[in-house]
């Protein structure tokens, strides 16, 4: 029996989603920011900190850095989530419109401050290393996979015969 359009979507979809998690997961393991001249580097469990550390005493003045934090706890949310929701965002459009939406949303907003900060305006010490890009790639990864999914069309009843 051959696989519907639909089915293949969303085993497209589900295969985008959990290779996206597998980056964020790498993203803890790599060097988020290398500092050249001193030969020191921040790794991506090591960002986490320093997030808390904003959390705890947030100052609102620094909109970009509001901005990056609450982008990166929705991406988190949803890079873990998401793999494991396709049937939830299969059977409910407005859920699949909600996630798609804030993916997106959360995307821009985190990986538009950090390409401002590291690479559009780069310090000469700062340079993004491999985890900055896994995590870019995370939210790309998710947002992507969350496009893919789509409706399975329940086979329709012959009138009369087994179900």
């Amino acid at each position: 029996m051959p696989i519907s359009s639909a089915r293949r979507m969303n085993l497209i979809a589900l295969a985008v989603l959990l290779t996206g998690l597998i980056s964020f997961v790498a993203f803890h393991f790599l060097i988020f920011v290398d500092f050249r001249p001193d030969d020191d580097a921040i790794r991506g469990w090591q960002v986490w900190p320093e997030v808390w550390r904003f959390v705890r005493d947030p100052d609102f003045n620094q909109l970009e850095d509001l901005i990056a934090t609450s982008a990166l706890f929705t991406s988190v949310l949803l890079t873990v989530i998401s793999p494991f929701a396709i049937p939830l965002f299969r059977s409910s459009r407005l859920a699949w419109w909600l996630a798609a939406i804030v993916s997106g949303a959360a995307m821009l907003g985190l990986t538009g401050v950090l390409l401002v900060n590291y690479v559009m305006e780069p310090s000469e010490s700062e340079k993004p290393g491999a985890g900055f890009f896994c995590l870019v790639a995370s939210q790309a990864l998710n947002f992507v996979g969350l496009l893919f999914v789509r409706r399975e069309n329940e086979p329709e009843l012959i009138a009369g015969g087994p179900p």
